[in-house]
């Protein structure tokens, strides 16, 4: 049924070339085509028509799908060999079958591709060819017998056409991209990208973004960015910053939309952080001249990122003199300076500096804390200055030793060595049984064994006053003369005694 079908179809092929059965001889001939029409004899003489010229089986043949096959000239017997056949769509064909025989003097070896084998017949289902694809069949043959091998192939095909309409597919993608986490001062960089997914132009592309409450860019919370056309593949990129006005967790979603109806959507979150510093200031009450003192700080970050860049600074107060800091502090330019690097949350830093005067007064402490992306923190702390008077009682007697009868003179010195005033300095000197008192100086009163000094009103810092004394040797002996000392600064008396020897 194939073969009458084939041979229908070859009859009606447009070049009307002869149904081939498919015989090839051992050696491919090349194909002449017919030739041209002999010119018809003069009315005179008419010769009998010049026969046509006849095709091969071995020839290529012309139909539908175009067939060629060829062989080696000989061969060996018990060799094996390879018969090819070439195939040629000369138009698009549709359920393309080829047949072809095993000759008697010749076995099957294999084929190329491979066959469908139902005894000497070998058959290949090609299916569609479109109009010049080509195809190549090999068949391996072994000789088993002497003589002629004749392999023959045919070929049965269906004029195919065909009409097509594309089937497109319109989608969009959108991806947005933003750093997890930054701190409050820094910018927030986000890019979107859309992207034409599908297989279909698409037209009057937009992209929104609107800015969650807490967010925005260049002063606007949200916006709109018109892509215009994405050819199939094609994408656009946009970037912008966008700052945060307080910490938290913000989450940003942009959307695309076209024309044709297909849109995206894309989300990005990010955590915003801020260091938050705080400082506390720690200072005696009451310090004294000459004496240092200390002013301790306490800076923490309460925030939830490190502060970076975190220093402390201290003016140094007029009047005192900076000694010393903890914690590697320096003075610069007027001011006791912490370089803290980056402050970790909740890792506190003590720092202390010392400090002496040397004049009384109140001083105020201002220390200012500050760091990258935290705002300044401030604190005060202050502490009064006094002086502390120290009087020193010096006593002496010349000449020493003395004869009953004869006098000596006590000469007392009150010095205050200490860096306040000291005031109503009392000084009253008592006498032993050896030695009378004649006479004071300065208005010193004489009763008995006692001399009484009137109070020295006010007694300056690194000041001294001096009072004198005369008394006589009234009997041998060792006399041990006290003086005692009175303040309103030290108001516990002060003794000392002078040794005079009487002979």
């Amino acid at each position: 049924m194939r073969k009458t079908t084939n041979r229908v179809f070859m009859l009606s092929s447009v070049l009307a070339a002869l149904l081939v059965a498919g015989c090839a001889q051992q050696q491919k001939r090349s194909y002449q085509p017919p030739p041209a029409p002999t010119p018809a004899p003069a009315p005179a003489a008419k010769p009998a028509p010049a026969p046509a010229a006849k095709t091969t089986c071995d020839d290529p043949t012309w139909g539908l799908v175009r067939m060629d096959k060829t062989m080696p000239a000989e061969v060996a017997m018990g060799a094996e060999f390879m018969a090819q056949l070439q195939l040629g769509a000369q138009a698009c064909a549709g359920n393309v079958v080829i047949h072809d025989m095993v000759p008697p003097n010749a076995t099957y070896v294999r084929s190329e591709p491979a066959a469908v084998v139902d005894g000497k017949n070998l058959t290949w289902n090609i299916g569609n060819l479109d109009s010049g694809e080509a195809r190549t069949i090999k068949i391996w043959l072994k000789a088993s017998a002497e003589g002629t091998i004749v392999n023959c192939a045919s070929v049965y095909a269906e004029p195919r056409t065909c009409a097509s309409t594309v089937v497109v597919r319109p989608a969009i993608q959108l991806t947005k991209q933003a750093p997890a986490e930054v701190v409050i001062c820094d910018p927030i960089p986000m890019t979107l990208v859309v992207k034409n997914t599908g297989s279909s132009a698409l037209t009057a592309v937009k992209v929104q973004d609107s800015l969650p409450q807490g967010l925005t860019s260049d002063g606007k919370t949200s916006l709109t960015f018109d892509v215009g056309n994405l050819a199939a593949g094609q994408s656009r990129e946009f970037k912008f910053n966008a700052v945060a006005g307080n910490p938290g967790k913000f989450v940003n979603t942009a959307k695309a939309t076209s024309a044709q109806g297909v849109e995206a959507e894309a989300s990005s979150t990010t955590v915003v952080r801020q260091p938050v510093l705080a400082i506390t200031c720690k200072a005696p009450a009451d310090a004294f001249m000459g004496r240092t003192f200390e002013v301790c700080y306490n800076v923490v970050n309460k925030g939830d990122v490190a502060a970076a860049g975190t220093v402390l600074e201290v003016p140094v107060p007029a009047g005192l003199t900076f000694r010393s800091a903890t914690a590697g502090g320096r003075v610069a330019g007027g001011n006791v300076v912490w370089d803290l690097g980056a402050l970790a949350p909740n890792a506190p830093r003590d720092l202390c500096a010392t400090f002496v005067s040397t004049s009384a007064g109140t001083f105020r402490f201002a220390g200012t804390a500050k760091g990258t992306c935290a705002k300044p923190v401030s604190t005060t702390c202050q502490t009064g200055v006094t002086g502390v008077s120290a009087l020193l009682l010096e006593k002496a007697d010349d000449p020493d030793p003395i004869s009953v009868g004869e006098t000596t003179t006590y000469t007392v010195r009150v010095t205050n060595q200490g860096t306040a005033d000291d005031t109503n300095i009392k000084m009253v000197v008592e006498f032993p049984a050896e030695i009378d008192p004649v006479s004071a100086s300065n208005g010193g009163v004489v009763s008995g064994k006692k001399v009484t000094f009137p109070a020295y009103p006010r007694l300056a810092a690194k000041q001294a006053f001096t009072y004198t004394i005369q008394a006589k040797g009234v009997k041998v002996g060792d006399a041990r003369v006290t003086f005692i000392r009175t303040s309103d600064d030290i108001p516990a008396p002060t003794t000392a005694e002078e040794s005079t020897r009487v002979y």
